[in-house]
């Protein structure tokens, strides 16, 4: 056994005398009958058949294809056969073994040139350390309580997300206050909305490009460079994003980006996310998978951010895509999308409306980033001993 810190009354041992794991069952699609219980495979539930294989609770991971992925099953299951589950636990706490599955990084033990696969008899032989029963039965109760505060949080974000979805497809449709309504291109609008198309309200619609030298010029600080993996429908993400030198960007000076700016993913996966630049950005630039949307005075950006990710403006960018050619949306296509427009006071109270939806999901997003990152510095003091519970 290697050399190892143990806390006072932990156990030291192999990984098969704390939990010992075993490969699952084979059970081809064609004899998977009924609904009784939930089929396992390496990244999760696949399926669902009347008889299971492994009695719950269980803890199961993947084997072959998808590894370190850990699960932890209340009823009676059927685990694949591209997984491990646990077989014997030792009269450990199963909750206590699933966390420490989790945390104890099952990845590094991947063999095989091909698909990625865990032999259990490379992690039996490990050796490991592990509190008696009545100290896992607290720190699983513990991190139990954090993980239902990620699940609630994680449900309320669900169903501010599925408001705004509704919120914003009724309002940049039916407006505020309004009884009457026509027949237009983009569907039923307030009778006193018109209907624009993108180049006749915007003063740019233009990308930039990759520097000389490529990703070479880039820095870690200096001038933002946004790129494609910047721009989500939540807004801009600026952790770890790219920077280049003042001079590179003063040498790119038609795709300076301004407050209130429309950004706009033109190709890859990613075409059509759209963001509006905030206030407070400083200096910055993009490059040529992202396309700046300038609009004129009587149309505000955020307005147009929000109707561009709505379902009419996504569906408008998906028709340009149409027949599986994703290689991008061009200058053109991008002046021709329909936009319904309200008075610049209305499309001001919409925004109003949306952003106050959107600062609540920021600050549950917010809150959910620090719960599971407090979890994270829980598992690893808690499982490694650093920090004790009483039993």
């Amino acid at each position: 056994m290697s050399e190892m810190v143990v806390p006072d009354g932990w156990n030291a041992n192999r990984f098969d005398s704390f939990t010992t794991l075993q490969r699952g069952s084979d059970l081809p699609v064609q004899y998977r009958n009924g609904t009784k219980h939930l089929i396992i495979g390496s990244n999760g539930v696949v399926g669902t058949h009347d008889i299971p294989s492994v009695v719950g609770p269980c803890v199961i991971t993947g084997r072959s294809g998808s590894i370190g992925k850990v699960l932890y099953v209340v009823s009676d299951c059927w685990a694949l056969n591209t997984t491990l589950y646990v077989k014997d636990f030792h009269q450990n706490d199963r909750k206590f073994v699933y966390y420490f599955l989790t945390w104890f990084d099952l990845q590094r033990f991947e063999s095989g040139t091909g698909v990625p696969t865990l032999n259990r008899n490379d992690v039996h032989s490990v050796s490991v350390v592990f509190p008696p029963l009545p100290e896992q039965q607290k720190i699983a109760a513990i991190l139990t309580s954090v993980d239902d505060v990620i699940e609630k949080t994680q449900a309320q974000i669900d169903k501010l997300q599925d408001l705004k979805k509704g919120t914003m497809n009724q309002l940049l449709t039916r407006g505020i206050g309004h009884a009457e309504f026509k027949e237009s291109p983009v569907g039923m609008i307030p009778v006193d909305w018109e209907v624009k198309q993108v180049s006749s309200v915007t003063s740019k619609v233009g990308s930039g490009v990759t520097p000389r030298g490529g990703s070479e010029v880039y820095q870690s600080e200096g001038v933002k460079f946004l790129r494609s993996q910047n721009v989500h429908f939540s807004g801009l993400r600026l952790d770890g994003v790219a920077c280049i030198a003042s001079e590179v960007h003063e040498g790119m000076s038609s795709s300076k980006v301004r407050e209130g700016d429309v950004l706009l993913n033109i190709t890859g996966a990613s075409i059509g996310r759209c963001a509006l630049v905030p206030k407070g950005i400083g200096e910055a630039n993009v490059n040529q998978h992202v396309c700046i949307i300038r609009t004129t005075s009587v149309v505000d950006g955020a307005f147009v951010t929000y109707w561009l990710s709505s379902t009419c403006g996504q569906s408008q960018i998906n028709k340009f895509q149409a027949g599986g050619n994703r290689e991008g949306l061009n200058f053109q296509q991008i002046k021709a999308i329909s936009i319904s427009l309200p008075s610049i006071s209305e499309q001001q109270k919409i925004t109003s409306i949306l952003t106050a939806i959107d600062t609540q999901i920021e600050a549950k997003q917010d809150k959910l980033k620090h719960t599971q990152a407090l979890k994270k510095a829980l598992m690893q003091d808690l499982l490694t001993g650093k920090k004790r519970v009483a039993a």
